[in-house]
């Protein structure tokens, strides 16, 4: 589904519990009176919204600055994968021309099947990029001793890959969702307390309240995963793939 559907869904279902649970307690109040004094409820509100504020905040840059760790990653591995096709010139054939053409063959396996599946699949799915790479390794290790970088090049792109696919499955964790989860209840859940005289203004208070607390929650969850959402494209990988020759 459309990213930003789910989200509009997400906006109008959750301001629409809140309105529900405001016309209740109104219902309620009418009844019973205040239920708290509205000095100690103004307190409560600014100390929870400021507390979550500051925990979202940490949250969210977390999350968006992961983007430009995975994009230096994506770049690390694009060069390996030069470096590794580049070592290949002091081999003999047809060790020379199978390395060349393994090292493409590796870029465009990353580009044209891992990239589009990316962010939704696990590091075991991958398996015809890890077969390349093995490949790779056993041809430089036949020819250590003719080109005696061959292996480590090698052995950085391994590293590389698996950085990689490490950043591609990372997550914000259960506890700091626990934590955003729990926070955005507890500094919205104020609001429904206060005692307004028309309904109409706190009404409006409740579902901007909402809908901004939602807003916040669905952009992290969105963007948690660094690969997800096209925040990474493969642009380093079909950069080097034009400056690796065919063999």
């Amino acid at each position: 589904m459309n990213t930003y559907l789910v989200g509009t869904l997400w906006l109008v279902g959750v301001s629409v519990a809140a309105l529900a649970v405001v016309a209740v307690l109104r219902r309620w109040r009418r009844d019973s009176g205040p239920l708290v004094d509205i000095s100690v409820l103004s307190a409560v509100f600014s100390l929870a919204g400021m507390l979550f504020a500051i925990v979202a905040a940490f949250v969210f840059i977390d999350v968006w600055s992961s983007a430009d760790e995975a994009r230096d990653a994506t770049y690390a591995e694009a060069e390996a994968a030069q470096l590794v096709a580049w070592s290949a010139k002091g081999m003999p054939e047809p060790d020379r021309t199978e390395l060349v053409g393994l090292s493409r063959a590796y870029l465009h396996e990353v580009v044209d099947q891992e990239w589009p599946r990316l962010s939704e699949v696990g590091t075991d799915q991958h398996a015809r990029g890890w077969q390349l790479v093995q490949e790779m390794h056993d041809i430089a290790a036949r020819n250590g001793e003719d080109v005696e970088e061959a292996p480590a090049v090698v052995e950085s792109l391994l590293q590389a890959r698996q950085e990689r696919l490490a950043l591609a499955d990372a997550r914000i964790g259960d506890a700091t969702w626990f934590a955003l989860l729990a926070g955005a209840v507890l500094a919205g859940l104020p609001m429904f307390f206060f005692p307004f005289d028309r309904a109409l203004p706190q009404l409006a208070l409740t579902a901007t309240v909402a809908s901004m607390i939602t807003l916040l929650l669905f952009t992290i969850q969105q963007i948690e995963r660094p690969f997800a959402q096209g925040r990474v494209p493969s642009t380093a990988y079909e950069e080097t793939l034009t400056r690796v020759s065919p063999p």
